[in-house]
Protein backbone atom coordinates (compact mmCIF):
# COMPACT_ATOMS: atom_id res chain seq x y z
CA UNK A 1 0.00 0.00 0.00
CA UNK A 2 3.27 2.61 0.56
CA UNK A 3 2.79 5.55 1.64
CA UNK A 4 -0.76 5.34 1.67
CA UNK A 5 -0.75 3.28 4.68
CA UNK A 6 -1.19 4.92 7.90
CA UNK A 7 1.09 2.36 9.70
CA UNK A 8 4.18 4.05 7.08
CA UNK A 9 2.63 7.43 7.60
CA UNK A 10 2.45 7.28 11.31
CA UNK A 11 5.63 6.05 11.03
CA UNK A 12 7.53 8.56 8.85
CA UNK A 13 5.69 11.58 11.35
CA UNK A 14 7.21 9.99 14.36
CA UNK A 15 10.64 9.27 13.17
CA UNK A 16 10.78 13.08 11.27
CA UNK A 17 9.87 14.40 14.89
CA UNK A 18 11.45 12.64 17.10
CA UNK A 19 14.75 11.50 15.53
CA UNK A 20 16.54 15.23 14.73
CA UNK A 21 15.75 16.78 18.17
CA UNK A 22 16.27 13.67 20.73
CA UNK A 23 19.01 12.30 19.03
CA UNK A 24 20.77 15.38 18.29
CA UNK A 25 20.54 18.15 20.76
CA UNK A 26 20.30 15.34 23.22
CA UNK A 27 23.30 13.78 22.90
CA UNK A 28 24.68 17.07 22.46
CA UNK A 29 23.44 18.26 25.89
CA UNK A 30 23.98 15.45 27.88
CA UNK A 31 27.74 14.13 26.51
CA UNK A 32 28.92 17.85 27.09
CA UNK A 33 27.72 19.15 30.37
CA UNK A 34 26.70 15.94 32.35
CA UNK A 35 30.52 14.57 32.46
CA UNK A 36 31.65 18.09 33.57
CA UNK A 37 29.24 18.83 36.39
CA UNK A 38 29.71 15.09 38.11
CA UNK A 39 33.13 15.53 38.12
CA UNK A 40 32.68 19.00 39.59
CA UNK A 41 30.34 17.65 42.40
CA UNK A 42 32.65 14.78 43.50
CA UNK A 43 35.04 16.93 44.28
CA UNK A 44 33.39 19.59 46.46
CA UNK A 45 31.72 16.41 48.03
CA UNK A 46 34.93 15.17 48.87
CA UNK A 47 36.26 18.76 50.22
CA UNK A 48 33.12 19.10 52.27
CA UNK A 49 33.52 15.30 53.13
CA UNK A 50 37.33 15.43 54.85
CA UNK A 51 36.59 19.08 56.30
CA UNK A 52 33.96 17.31 58.55
CA UNK A 53 36.01 14.04 59.29
CA UNK A 54 38.34 16.39 60.56
CA UNK A 55 36.06 18.50 62.75
CA UNK A 56 34.83 15.25 64.24
CA UNK A 57 37.91 14.33 65.42
CA UNK A 58 38.82 17.24 66.14
CA UNK A 59 36.00 17.79 68.21
CA UNK A 60 36.23 14.09 69.92
CA UNK A 61 40.33 15.65 70.86
CA UNK A 62 38.65 18.37 72.39
CA UNK A 63 36.98 16.05 74.82
CA UNK A 64 39.39 13.70 75.43
CA UNK A 65 42.01 16.66 76.29
CA UNK A 66 39.04 17.86 78.77
CA UNK A 67 39.03 14.48 80.17
CA UNK A 68 42.51 13.84 80.89
CA UNK A 69 42.82 17.32 82.18
CA UNK A 70 40.12 16.76 84.85
CA UNK A 71 40.92 13.14 85.39
CA UNK A 72 44.88 14.61 86.65
CA UNK A 73 42.78 16.85 88.92
CA UNK A 74 44.27 16.14 92.68
CA UNK A 75 40.82 16.94 93.95
CA UNK A 76 39.88 13.41 92.37
CA UNK A 77 43.22 11.50 92.62
CA UNK A 78 43.74 12.16 96.16
CA UNK A 79 40.26 11.83 97.84
CA UNK A 80 39.90 9.18 95.54
CA UNK A 81 43.02 7.24 97.24
CA UNK A 82 41.90 8.22 100.57
CA UNK A 83 38.66 6.61 99.73
CA UNK A 84 40.40 3.46 99.27
CA UNK A 85 42.18 3.37 102.07
CA UNK A 86 39.37 3.43 103.96
CA UNK A 87 37.66 1.02 102.03
CA UNK A 88 40.32 -1.27 102.56
CA UNK A 89 40.24 -1.07 106.22
CA UNK A 90 37.27 -2.32 108.50
CA UNK A 91 35.14 0.95 108.22
CA UNK A 92 31.97 0.14 108.12
CA UNK A 93 30.68 0.58 104.37
CA UNK A 94 27.44 2.99 105.25
CA UNK A 95 30.42 5.45 106.79
CA UNK A 96 33.02 5.28 103.71
CA UNK A 97 29.99 5.96 101.16
CA UNK A 98 28.68 9.35 103.14
CA UNK A 99 32.82 9.94 103.94
CA UNK A 100 33.49 13.19 102.71
CA UNK A 101 36.19 12.28 100.44
CA UNK A 102 33.32 11.52 98.19
CA UNK A 103 31.37 14.43 98.90
CA UNK A 104 34.33 16.49 97.85
CA UNK A 105 34.55 14.31 94.53
CA UNK A 106 30.53 14.76 94.00
CA UNK A 107 30.93 18.60 94.57
CA UNK A 108 33.91 18.71 92.42
CA UNK A 109 32.16 17.08 89.16
CA UNK A 110 29.12 19.10 89.59
CA UNK A 111 31.06 22.40 89.54
CA UNK A 112 32.14 21.37 86.55
CA UNK A 113 29.46 20.03 84.73
CA UNK A 114 27.28 23.13 85.53
CA UNK A 115 30.74 25.21 83.56
CA UNK A 116 30.43 22.87 80.62
CA UNK A 117 26.64 22.36 79.10
CA UNK A 118 28.11 20.02 76.53
CA UNK A 119 28.27 16.98 79.75
CA UNK A 120 25.42 15.55 81.21
CA UNK A 121 27.13 13.81 84.02
CA UNK A 122 30.88 13.21 85.03
CA UNK A 123 31.35 9.71 86.65
CA UNK A 124 34.03 8.07 89.01
CA UNK A 125 34.09 4.57 88.72
CA UNK A 126 35.65 1.83 90.66
CA UNK A 127 37.58 -1.05 88.48
CA UNK A 128 34.71 -3.34 88.12
CA UNK A 129 32.81 0.21 86.16
CA UNK A 130 30.38 0.76 89.05
CA UNK A 131 29.69 3.99 90.15
CA UNK A 132 31.50 5.82 93.20
CA UNK A 133 30.96 9.37 93.01
CA UNK A 134 29.06 11.41 90.19
CA UNK A 135 27.93 15.19 89.32
CA UNK A 136 24.56 16.15 90.58
CA UNK A 137 21.88 14.95 88.13
CA UNK A 138 18.12 13.58 88.39
CA UNK A 139 19.81 10.12 87.43
CA UNK A 140 23.26 10.38 89.02
CA UNK A 141 23.11 6.96 90.38
CA UNK A 142 21.83 5.21 87.05
CA UNK A 143 23.90 2.64 86.32
CA UNK A 144 26.03 3.84 83.22
CA UNK A 145 26.06 1.27 80.27
CA UNK A 146 29.73 0.62 78.96
CA UNK A 147 30.87 -0.62 75.52
CA UNK A 148 31.57 -4.43 75.78
CA UNK A 149 34.93 -4.16 75.01
CA UNK A 150 35.65 -0.91 77.38
CA UNK A 151 38.95 -2.87 78.70
CA UNK A 152 40.73 -3.51 75.83
CA UNK A 153 40.52 -0.17 74.34
CA UNK A 154 42.11 1.13 77.56
CA UNK A 155 44.28 -1.61 76.95
CA UNK A 156 45.31 -0.19 73.25
CA UNK A 157 44.54 3.37 73.63
CA UNK A 158 44.23 4.25 77.19
CA UNK A 159 40.91 5.39 77.14
CA UNK A 160 37.45 3.95 75.55
CA UNK A 161 34.75 5.16 73.80
CA UNK A 162 31.45 3.68 74.05
CA UNK A 163 27.98 3.96 71.05
CA UNK A 164 26.09 6.34 71.05
CA UNK A 165 22.63 6.40 72.44
CA UNK A 166 19.38 7.88 73.67
CA UNK A 167 17.66 9.39 77.14
CA UNK A 168 14.31 9.91 77.57
CA UNK A 169 15.07 12.82 79.69
CA UNK A 170 17.50 14.70 77.48
CA UNK A 171 16.91 15.83 73.52
CA UNK A 172 20.57 15.35 72.55
CA UNK A 173 22.21 11.71 71.80
CA UNK A 174 25.06 10.66 74.06
CA UNK A 175 28.13 9.06 73.64
CA UNK A 176 30.47 8.04 76.98
CA UNK A 177 34.41 8.69 76.81
CA UNK A 178 36.81 7.42 79.70
CA UNK A 179 40.49 6.77 80.98
CA UNK A 180 41.42 5.18 83.39
CA UNK A 181 42.38 7.15 86.91
CA UNK A 182 46.55 6.71 87.83
CA UNK A 183 48.25 8.20 90.85
CA UNK A 184 51.34 7.98 88.88
CA UNK A 185 53.08 6.77 85.68
CA UNK A 186 52.67 3.08 85.42
CA UNK A 187 51.04 2.50 88.79
CA UNK A 188 48.14 1.19 89.55
CA UNK A 189 44.08 1.57 88.77
CA UNK A 190 42.01 3.55 91.37
CA UNK A 191 39.32 3.79 89.02
CA UNK A 192 38.03 4.92 85.88
CA UNK A 193 36.84 8.97 84.85
CA UNK A 194 33.59 8.65 82.40
CA UNK A 195 32.27 11.65 81.00
CA UNK A 196 28.30 11.11 79.32
CA UNK A 197 29.09 13.89 76.30
CA UNK A 198 26.16 15.36 74.16
CA UNK A 199 26.68 15.15 70.76
CA UNK A 200 24.76 18.02 70.21
CA UNK A 201 27.54 20.19 70.10
CA UNK A 202 28.99 18.34 66.75
CA UNK A 203 26.26 20.13 64.96
CA UNK A 204 27.93 23.46 64.36
CA UNK A 205 31.05 22.14 63.37
CA UNK A 206 29.50 19.71 60.74
CA UNK A 207 27.22 22.52 59.85
CA UNK A 208 30.27 24.68 59.18
CA UNK A 209 31.83 21.84 56.88
CA UNK A 210 28.77 22.74 54.26
CA UNK A 211 29.50 26.72 53.94
CA UNK A 212 28.66 26.56 50.33
CA UNK A 213 26.03 23.85 50.15
CA UNK A 214 22.71 25.29 50.68
CA UNK A 215 20.81 21.99 50.20
CA UNK A 216 23.43 19.59 51.86
CA UNK A 217 23.40 17.56 54.83
CA UNK A 218 25.50 15.63 57.16
CA UNK A 219 24.13 12.54 58.53
CA UNK A 220 25.93 10.89 61.62
CA UNK A 221 25.33 7.41 61.93
CA UNK A 222 25.95 4.42 64.48
CA UNK A 223 28.41 1.58 63.16
CA UNK A 224 24.94 -0.10 62.26
CA UNK A 225 23.60 2.42 60.27
CA UNK A 226 20.59 4.32 62.76
CA UNK A 227 20.51 7.95 62.67
CA UNK A 228 22.22 9.91 65.55
CA UNK A 229 22.05 13.67 64.21
CA UNK A 230 21.34 15.53 60.90
CA UNK A 231 22.07 18.73 60.09
CA UNK A 232 18.94 18.80 58.56
CA UNK A 233 16.51 18.50 60.89
CA UNK A 234 18.56 19.64 64.41
CA UNK A 235 15.61 19.74 66.39
CA UNK A 236 14.70 16.20 65.71
CA UNK A 237 17.68 14.16 67.77
CA UNK A 238 15.42 11.01 68.88
CA UNK A 239 16.63 7.79 67.47
CA UNK A 240 14.10 7.00 64.91
CA UNK A 241 15.45 6.24 61.72
CA UNK A 242 18.18 3.71 59.56
CA UNK A 243 20.15 4.75 56.90
CA UNK A 244 19.08 2.57 53.90
CA UNK A 245 20.47 -0.47 52.05
CA UNK A 246 21.53 1.68 49.34
CA UNK A 247 23.28 4.58 51.91
CA UNK A 248 24.82 1.61 53.48
CA UNK A 249 26.32 0.60 50.54
CA UNK A 250 28.26 3.59 50.29
CA UNK A 251 30.37 2.58 53.15
CA UNK A 252 31.97 -0.02 51.01
CA UNK A 253 33.61 2.78 48.82
CA UNK A 254 33.82 5.47 51.09
CA UNK A 255 34.94 9.22 49.22
CA UNK A 256 33.26 7.62 46.33
CA UNK A 257 30.62 9.53 45.01
CA UNK A 258 26.65 7.66 44.13
CA UNK A 259 23.29 8.91 43.20
CA UNK A 260 20.50 7.62 45.06
CA UNK A 261 17.35 8.41 46.45
CA UNK A 262 17.08 8.69 50.12
CA UNK A 263 14.35 8.06 52.56
CA UNK A 264 12.03 10.76 51.95
CA UNK A 265 11.96 9.73 48.10
CA UNK A 266 14.22 12.21 46.92
CA UNK A 267 17.07 11.82 44.46
CA UNK A 268 19.98 12.81 46.11
CA UNK A 269 24.25 12.22 45.43
CA UNK A 270 26.57 11.87 48.70
CA UNK A 271 29.52 9.81 49.51
CA UNK A 272 30.04 8.49 52.77
CA UNK A 273 33.16 8.35 55.59
CA UNK A 274 34.27 5.98 58.24
CA UNK A 275 36.63 6.60 61.64
CA UNK A 276 39.23 4.00 62.65
CA UNK A 277 39.32 5.11 66.15
CA UNK A 278 35.36 6.38 66.73
CA UNK A 279 32.25 4.10 66.52
CA UNK A 280 30.72 6.29 64.13
CA UNK A 281 30.03 7.06 60.31
CA UNK A 282 29.53 10.53 58.42
CA UNK A 283 26.82 10.23 55.55
CA UNK A 284 27.04 13.32 53.29
CA UNK A 285 24.30 13.99 50.47
CA UNK A 286 23.27 17.03 48.25
CA UNK A 287 19.89 17.31 46.25
CA UNK A 288 20.17 16.34 42.58
CA UNK A 289 18.31 18.80 41.37
CA UNK A 290 20.66 21.39 43.45
CA UNK A 291 23.82 20.01 42.47
CA UNK A 292 22.80 19.37 38.98
CA UNK A 293 21.36 23.06 38.71
CA UNK A 294 23.28 24.17 35.47
CA UNK A 295 22.52 21.08 33.65
CA UNK A 296 18.65 21.20 34.22
CA UNK A 297 19.01 25.03 33.15
CA UNK A 298 20.67 23.60 29.79
CA UNK A 299 18.06 21.22 29.32
CA UNK A 300 15.55 23.21 29.92
CA UNK A 301 17.20 25.53 26.63
CA UNK A 302 17.39 22.35 24.85
CA UNK A 303 13.58 21.59 25.70
CA UNK A 304 12.60 24.85 24.15
CA UNK A 305 14.56 24.29 21.26
CA UNK A 306 13.16 21.09 20.10
CA UNK A 307 9.73 22.58 20.93
CA UNK A 308 10.75 25.57 18.26
CA UNK A 309 12.01 22.53 15.47
CA UNK A 310 8.43 20.58 16.25
CA UNK A 311 6.37 23.29 16.04
CA UNK A 312 8.03 23.81 12.55
CA UNK A 313 8.17 20.34 11.54
CA UNK A 314 4.73 19.66 12.58
CA UNK A 315 3.84 22.61 10.33
CA UNK A 316 5.49 20.95 7.36
CA UNK A 317 3.33 17.04 8.43
CA UNK A 318 -0.11 18.94 8.74
CA UNK A 319 -0.87 17.72 5.29
CA UNK A 320 0.51 14.60 5.83
CA UNK A 321 -1.55 14.07 8.69
CA UNK A 322 -4.89 15.59 8.25
CA UNK A 323 -5.91 12.32 5.99
CA UNK A 324 -5.58 10.44 9.66
CA UNK A 325 -6.47 12.78 12.59
CA UNK A 326 -10.27 13.47 10.85
CA UNK A 327 -10.76 9.66 10.82
CA UNK A 328 -9.47 9.14 14.41
CA UNK A 329 -11.41 11.51 15.65
CA UNK A 330 -14.55 10.20 14.90
CA UNK A 331 -13.03 6.74 16.10
CA UNK A 332 -12.15 8.28 19.50
CA UNK A 333 -15.41 9.52 19.91
CA UNK A 334 -16.96 6.46 19.18
CA UNK A 335 -14.51 4.90 21.35
CA UNK A 336 -15.38 6.92 24.41
CA UNK A 337 -18.75 7.11 24.24
CA UNK A 338 -18.79 3.69 24.42
CA UNK A 339 -16.84 4.05 27.25
CA UNK A 340 -18.98 6.39 29.21
CA UNK A 341 -21.56 3.28 28.69
CA UNK A 342 -23.69 4.64 25.57
CA UNK A 343 -24.02 1.24 23.32
CA UNK A 344 -26.43 2.89 20.69
CA UNK A 345 -24.02 4.80 18.51
CA UNK A 346 -21.78 4.02 15.82
CA UNK A 347 -18.57 5.49 13.63
CA UNK A 348 -19.24 6.33 10.19
CA UNK A 349 -15.96 5.69 8.32
CA UNK A 350 -15.94 4.57 4.81
CA UNK A 351 -12.46 3.80 3.88
CA UNK A 352 -10.87 1.00 2.39
CA UNK A 353 -7.78 1.47 3.99
CA UNK A 354 -7.04 0.21 8.11
CA UNK A 355 -9.13 3.03 9.51
CA UNK A 356 -12.14 1.65 7.57
CA UNK A 357 -11.32 -1.92 8.38
CA UNK A 358 -11.19 -1.00 12.42
CA UNK A 359 -14.43 1.13 12.09
CA UNK A 360 -16.33 -1.36 10.75
CA UNK A 361 -15.09 -4.00 13.35
CA UNK A 362 -15.49 -1.43 16.01
CA UNK A 363 -19.34 -1.30 14.98
CA UNK A 364 -20.15 -4.76 15.47
CA UNK A 365 -18.28 -5.01 18.54
CA UNK A 366 -19.96 -2.17 19.96
CA UNK A 367 -23.60 -4.90 19.25
CA UNK A 368 -21.62 -7.66 20.64
CA UNK A 369 -20.99 -5.31 23.87
CA UNK A 370 -25.07 -4.55 23.79
CA UNK A 371 -26.07 -7.74 23.77
CA UNK A 372 -23.54 -9.13 26.35
CA UNK A 373 -24.52 -6.52 28.66
CA UNK A 374 -28.23 -7.07 28.77
CA UNK A 375 -27.23 -10.80 29.16
CA UNK A 376 -25.06 -9.64 32.11
CA UNK A 377 -27.77 -7.16 33.79
CA UNK A 378 -30.28 -9.96 33.91
CA UNK A 379 -28.11 -12.70 35.53
CA UNK A 380 -26.55 -10.37 37.68
CA UNK A 381 -30.54 -9.41 38.73
CA UNK A 382 -31.87 -12.61 38.79
CA UNK A 383 -31.56 -16.16 40.74
CA UNK A 384 -30.40 -18.74 37.91
CA UNK A 385 -32.87 -21.37 39.42
CA UNK A 386 -36.05 -19.94 40.46
CA UNK A 387 -35.61 -16.40 38.02
CA UNK A 388 -36.70 -14.39 40.92
CA UNK A 389 -34.77 -11.43 41.78
CA UNK A 390 -31.51 -12.81 43.56
CA UNK A 391 -30.14 -11.53 47.06
CA UNK A 392 -28.37 -8.25 46.31
CA UNK A 393 -31.34 -7.48 43.81
CA UNK A 394 -33.93 -7.72 46.71
CA UNK A 395 -31.98 -6.01 48.77
CA UNK A 396 -31.45 -2.94 46.35
CA UNK A 397 -35.15 -3.68 46.02
CA UNK A 398 -35.93 -3.40 49.79
CA UNK A 399 -33.24 -0.17 50.08
CA UNK A 400 -35.25 1.63 47.53
CA UNK A 401 -38.58 0.84 49.26
CA UNK A 402 -36.82 2.57 52.32
CA UNK A 403 -36.07 5.69 50.43
CA UNK A 404 -39.38 6.21 49.05
CA UNK A 405 -40.93 5.47 52.60
CA UNK A 406 -39.00 8.10 54.24
CA UNK A 407 -39.86 10.60 51.42
CA UNK A 408 -43.20 10.37 50.93
CA UNK A 409 -44.31 8.36 54.05
CA UNK A 410 -45.64 5.55 51.50
CA UNK A 411 -45.83 2.04 53.61
CA UNK A 412 -44.61 -1.19 52.50
CA UNK A 413 -44.50 -4.78 54.32
CA UNK A 414 -42.03 -7.81 53.98
CA UNK A 415 -42.87 -11.48 53.98
CA UNK A 416 -40.15 -13.60 54.76
CA UNK A 417 -41.32 -17.42 54.00
CA UNK A 418 -39.62 -20.25 54.27
CA UNK A 419 -40.41 -24.18 53.08
CA UNK A 420 -41.54 -25.87 55.85
CA UNK A 421 -38.95 -29.62 55.68
CA UNK A 422 -37.48 -28.71 52.83
CA UNK A 423 -33.97 -30.70 54.21
CA UNK A 424 -36.20 -33.77 54.33
CA UNK A 425 -37.84 -33.31 51.09
CA UNK A 426 -33.99 -33.19 49.46
CA UNK A 427 -32.68 -35.91 51.57
CA UNK A 428 -36.05 -38.12 50.82
CA UNK A 429 -36.09 -37.33 46.87
CA UNK A 430 -32.84 -35.35 45.92
CA UNK A 431 -31.99 -32.09 45.34
CA UNK A 432 -33.32 -32.30 41.17
CA UNK A 433 -37.10 -32.94 43.21
CA UNK A 434 -36.00 -29.78 45.96
CA UNK A 435 -35.03 -27.70 42.95
CA UNK A 436 -38.53 -28.35 41.63
CA UNK A 437 -39.76 -27.47 44.68
CA UNK A 438 -38.62 -24.16 44.71
CA UNK A 439 -39.23 -23.54 40.92
CA UNK A 440 -42.78 -24.20 41.61
CA UNK A 441 -43.21 -22.24 44.47
CA UNK A 442 -41.35 -19.26 42.78
CA UNK A 443 -43.96 -19.55 40.12
CA UNK A 444 -46.90 -18.93 42.64
CA UNK A 445 -44.95 -16.15 44.00
CA UNK A 446 -44.93 -14.32 40.58
CA UNK A 447 -48.80 -15.11 40.63
CA UNK A 448 -49.16 -13.40 43.19
CA UNK A 449 -47.71 -10.23 42.87
CA UNK A 450 -48.46 -6.76 41.81
CA UNK A 451 -46.72 -4.30 39.22
CA UNK A 452 -45.37 -2.60 43.05
CA UNK A 453 -44.46 -6.04 44.30
CA UNK A 454 -41.14 -8.09 44.33
CA UNK A 455 -40.01 -10.93 45.43
CA UNK A 456 -36.63 -12.90 45.44
CA UNK A 457 -34.63 -16.04 46.91
CA UNK A 458 -33.00 -14.73 49.92
CA UNK A 459 -30.59 -18.18 50.51
CA UNK A 460 -31.61 -21.78 49.91
CA UNK A 461 -35.07 -22.49 50.79
CA UNK A 462 -35.97 -18.54 51.85
CA UNK A 463 -37.90 -16.10 49.98
CA UNK A 464 -38.29 -12.28 50.39
CA UNK A 465 -41.50 -10.63 49.13
CA UNK A 466 -41.53 -7.21 49.46
CA UNK A 467 -45.18 -5.70 48.94
CA UNK A 468 -45.48 -1.99 47.62
CA UNK A 469 -48.28 0.62 49.15
CA UNK A 470 -49.13 -2.12 52.03
CA UNK A 471 -49.92 -1.98 55.69
CA UNK A 472 -49.32 -4.15 58.03
CA UNK A 473 -53.24 -5.41 57.70
CA UNK A 474 -53.17 -5.54 54.10
CA UNK A 475 -49.97 -7.56 53.97
CA UNK A 476 -51.54 -10.24 56.41
CA UNK A 477 -53.64 -10.89 53.98
CA UNK A 478 -51.71 -11.45 51.17
CA UNK A 479 -49.51 -13.44 53.18
CA UNK A 480 -52.46 -15.66 53.76
CA UNK A 481 -53.91 -15.70 50.53
CA UNK A 482 -50.10 -16.96 49.32
CA UNK A 483 -49.62 -19.58 52.11
CA UNK A 484 -53.46 -20.92 50.66
CA UNK A 485 -52.19 -21.37 47.70
CA UNK A 486 -49.49 -23.17 48.77
CA UNK A 487 -51.02 -25.43 50.98
CA UNK A 488 -53.31 -26.48 48.12
CA UNK A 489 -50.67 -27.09 45.34
CA UNK A 490 -49.46 -30.43 44.17
CA UNK A 491 -45.69 -29.92 44.32
CA UNK A 492 -44.50 -32.86 40.84
CA UNK A 493 -41.49 -33.83 39.93
CA UNK A 494 -41.34 -36.68 37.46
CA UNK A 495 -43.04 -39.46 39.18
CA UNK A 496 -43.05 -37.48 42.77
CA UNK A 497 -46.00 -35.79 44.18
CA UNK A 498 -45.54 -33.66 46.90
CA UNK A 499 -47.73 -31.56 49.50
CA UNK A 500 -45.52 -28.55 50.59
CA UNK A 501 -46.38 -26.04 52.87
CA UNK A 502 -44.80 -22.76 54.00
CA UNK A 503 -44.45 -20.57 56.93
CA UNK A 504 -44.32 -16.95 57.21
CA UNK A 505 -42.68 -13.87 59.15
CA UNK A 506 -44.51 -10.59 58.21
CA UNK A 507 -43.35 -7.38 59.32
CA UNK A 508 -44.29 -3.64 58.17
CA UNK A 509 -41.82 -0.66 57.62
CA UNK A 510 -41.69 1.88 60.81
CA UNK A 511 -40.12 5.45 61.26
CA UNK A 512 -37.14 3.55 63.12
CA UNK A 513 -35.82 0.97 59.60
CA UNK A 514 -33.30 3.66 58.01
CA UNK A 515 -32.15 0.18 56.51
CA UNK A 516 -33.08 -3.29 55.05
CA UNK A 517 -31.57 -5.32 57.46
CA UNK A 518 -34.08 -3.81 60.74
CA UNK A 519 -36.90 -4.98 59.09
CA UNK A 520 -35.01 -8.11 57.64
CA UNK A 521 -34.51 -8.96 60.82
CA UNK A 522 -38.11 -8.38 62.79
CA UNK A 523 -39.03 -10.92 59.76
CA UNK A 524 -36.57 -13.48 60.27
CA UNK A 525 -37.53 -13.36 64.20
CA UNK A 526 -41.72 -13.51 62.94
CA UNK A 527 -40.62 -16.64 61.06
CA UNK A 528 -39.04 -18.58 63.93
CA UNK A 529 -41.61 -17.79 65.74
CA UNK A 530 -43.94 -19.23 63.13
CA UNK A 531 -41.89 -22.38 63.13
CA UNK A 532 -41.73 -22.48 66.67
CA UNK A 533 -45.66 -22.38 66.67
CA UNK A 534 -46.11 -25.88 64.47
CA UNK A 535 -45.30 -24.07 60.74
CA UNK A 536 -47.36 -23.46 57.63
CA UNK A 537 -48.82 -20.45 59.41
CA UNK A 538 -47.99 -16.70 59.80
CA UNK A 539 -46.49 -14.34 62.17
CA UNK A 540 -46.26 -11.04 61.94
CA UNK A 541 -44.51 -8.16 63.82
CA UNK A 542 -45.97 -4.45 63.45
CA UNK A 543 -43.05 -2.54 65.51
CA UNK A 544 -39.26 -2.89 66.16
CA UNK A 545 -39.66 -4.88 69.42
CA UNK A 546 -42.58 -7.75 69.45
CA UNK A 547 -44.47 -10.38 67.75
CA UNK A 548 -48.17 -9.11 67.67
CA UNK A 549 -49.93 -11.60 66.06
CA UNK A 550 -50.46 -15.58 64.90
CA UNK A 551 -52.10 -16.82 61.87
CA UNK A 552 -53.08 -20.41 61.90
CA UNK A 553 -54.15 -22.71 58.89
CA UNK A 554 -57.95 -21.57 58.91
CA UNK A 555 -56.88 -17.67 58.64
CA UNK A 556 -56.78 -15.04 61.34
CA UNK A 557 -59.80 -13.76 63.65
CA UNK A 558 -59.60 -11.95 66.79
CA UNK A 559 -59.37 -14.99 69.59
CA UNK A 560 -56.37 -15.79 67.38
CA UNK A 561 -54.43 -12.88 67.47
CA UNK A 562 -54.66 -12.52 70.83
CA UNK A 563 -53.76 -15.83 71.78
CA UNK A 564 -50.99 -15.67 69.75
CA UNK A 565 -49.89 -12.70 70.89
CA UNK A 566 -50.20 -13.55 74.59
CA UNK A 567 -47.98 -16.99 73.31
CA UNK A 568 -45.26 -15.07 71.07
CA UNK A 569 -44.85 -12.03 74.31
CA UNK A 570 -44.50 -15.40 76.77
CA UNK A 571 -41.78 -16.91 74.44
CA UNK A 572 -39.78 -13.28 74.34
CA UNK A 573 -39.92 -13.11 78.05
CA UNK A 574 -38.33 -16.60 78.53
CA UNK A 575 -36.03 -16.09 75.84
CA UNK A 576 -37.19 -18.58 73.79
Amino acid sequence: MGFRSIKNRILFFSILVTLIPSLGMGWFWYDLTHKATTEKVQKYLVNAGDIAERETNLWFKERNYDLHVFSNSLVVLDNLKQYRAANESRIPKEEIEASSNLRIINNYLTLIKNQLTDYRRLLVLDSEGQIIAASDTSDQHSPVTLPKNWKSQIVQSNFFTGDAYFIEEDPSPMIIIGVPLLLEQDSAQLGFFVMEVRLQGLLSPLKSSLPRMNSGTIILLKKDGRYILSTASPENHKETASASVREMALFKNPHLLNDFIDDQNVRVVGLAISFDNLPLRLLITENYDSVFAGLIQARNQILLITIFLTILIGATATIITSQIIIPLKSLTNGVLRVAGGDLEGSVHIHRNDELGIVAGMFNQMVCRLKENQETLEQLAMTDSLTELANRKQIMVDLATNIKHYRRYASEFSILMIDIDYFKSVNDSHGHLVGDAVLVQLSKILKKSLRVVDSAGRYGGEEFIVILGKTDIQEGLQAAERIRKEVDKHVFTCENVSLHITISIGLTGVVAEDKKGISLIGRADKALYEAKAAGRNRIFLTSDNSSVSSLVNQDGPNESQLSEGLGESERRLRNGQ
